[in-house]
């Protein structure tokens, strides 16, 4: 192993910017979708399933538009690719108080999904993936640690904007404010790889692996064609489809299974133990076996889910909560590693957009499947029971791609 520089390395400077455009993102778009629904829904005279059907184009448009994303930052420069993105949310927060049709605000979605994936998972962890090998667990961590403070942060900013000022709350000095401000900070703090400064990865020194540069790797069309590639999709899309759907469901399941103070309770408690599991477990995963990891994980997730499906009380249905919630953050900084350990850095941003895509389509299926069970397969109970098998189903198809490293076998 080599030695590291003794000097500070640019990369966490990288990582300061990177967690900033997760934050922005996460807040003002992934976890401000049922902020802007109530809005919308205030605002106009359409229904709740109207607008609902606004977030599925957001996600379904955020992953095609995802796969475009992979190929500009494969080409280009990722900054220019971020700054671009911010600009467009920005343009569309200011005339989304506008959009007053339902075919406009479906386009609104649309472009909000585009702005997102420009600025979010693809180009952010390719990024982290070019910059970090040694630490490359601890920097995703700390970078997609920006997803869980912009839920917890901003969010809230943001319902309470909309509650003063209906819609006209997106155009406000501050939300303009925060979204703007990724810009100076991608065009000053990000860089496409540590090579165009002279630098390898980690910091180390400039006679690191010639695995670790942006040029090693598995091309994308052996890779998607592969597998693998197939098994391990399968298996993210999977455990997404069961911990989007818990999570969507979470606060119904307090309320219904404790009481309303313990069902507010459960989205706060949920941020905090995905975001400090993450920083816990990305602190020592670079030194673990990742593989085995995962698996764990998807097997924790399932013990999680069959114990929702069960409790009653206050005090089980807050530990069930915390305990899923440490291995929500886990679950999602695992699948990028998991894509840079098989396949390397040659294409990873085109691998990785495509597994995104996949991902996406666990995210907007999870709370539809587990809200059908609920109203017409038996509650709650057996909502979670089949998730839960959902996600052994992911832990089993994980395990018969088997370990990255058999990924060209």
């Amino acid at each position: 192993m080599q030695e590291p520089k003794s000097q500070f390395f640019f990369g966490w400077w990288v990582l300061i910017a990177i967690g900033y455009s997760l934050f922005v993102g996460a807040g003002m778009i992934f976890y401000a979708m049922s902020v802007l629904l109530d809005g919308f829904v205030a605002a106009t005279d359409f229904s709740v399933a109207q607008i609902s059907g606004a977030n599925t184009v957001f996600l379904v448009v955020a992953g095609l538009a995802g796969i475009a994303v992979g190929e500009l930052i494969s080409r280009y420069d990722a900054r220019y690719c971020i700054t671009g993105g911010t600009l467009f949310i920005a343009l569309i927060y200011y005339f989304l108080p506008a959009a007053n049709s339902l075919p406009a605000i479906y386009l609104a979605y649309a472009a909000l999904g585009i702005g997102y994936a420009m600025t979010a998972l693809v180009p952010a962890t390719t990024l982290v993936a070019r910059w970090f090998v040694r630490r490359r667990a601890l920097a995703i961590a700390l970078t997609q640690s920006g997803l869980s403070l912009g839920g917890i942060i901003v969010t809230p900013m943001l319902a309470r904007a909309l509650e003063l000022d209906g819609l006209d709350g997106l155009r406000t000095p501050w939300t303009m404010a925060i979204i703007l401000f990724n810009i100076p900070l991608a065009l000053l703090l990000l860089r496409p790889d540590p090579q165009s400064m002279g630098l390898a990865p980690d910091g180390d020194a400039q006679n690191a692996d010639e695995a670790n540069t942006p040029q090693a790797g598995m091309a994308a069309a052996q890779a998607l064609r592969g597998r693998y590639f197939k098994f391990l999709a399968l298996a993210s899309l999977l455990a997404l489809m069961a911990q989007v759907g818990t999570i969507a469901h979470v606060f119904t399941w307090g309320l219904e299974r404790a009481d309303a103070a313990t069902a507010a309770i459960t989205l706060a408690l949920l941020a905090f133990c995905s975001l400090t599991g993450r920083l816990i477990c990305g602190a020592v995963l670079d030194r673990l076996n990742l593989f085995v990891f995962v698996l764990i994980m998807y097997a924790l997730q399932a013990l999680a889910m069959f114990g929702m499906a069960f409790v009653d009380g206050i005090v089980p249905v807050l530990a069930l909560t915390a305990f899923f919630g440490f291995t929500v953050g886990n679950i999602l900084m695992s699948q990028p590693l998991l894509v840079a350990a098989a396949f390397g850095l040659r294409d990873f941003p085109r691998i990785l957009s495509v597994q995104q895509l996949v991902m996406n389509g666990g995210v907007a299926s999870g709370p539809i499947v587990i809200g059908l069970i609920y109203d017409f397969g038996g509650g709650y109970a057996n909502a979670f029971i089949f998730v839960g098998f959902c996600s052994l189903a992911a832990m089993a198809s994980l395990y018969t791609a088997g370990h990255p490293r058999r990924a060209g076998a």
